[in-house]
């Protein structure tokens, strides 16, 4: 299911914005990355 979710929101962005499909995923991919990125610094902030 949460494939389908990704593949219908790089759809949905794609169609909205005109910006190609492989670069709304590169974008989707750095943002996640970045969102775990700033969850695990949370999270070893919060063990001091």
């Amino acid at each position: 299911m949460i494939r389908e979710v990704k593949k219908e929101l790089v759809e949905y962005i794609s169609r909205s914005t005109g910006i190609d499909k492989k670069t709304v995923i590169k974008v989707l991919r750095a943002e996640e990355a970045f969102f775990m990125m700033q969850i695990k610094k949370a999270l070893e902030k919060g063990k001091m």
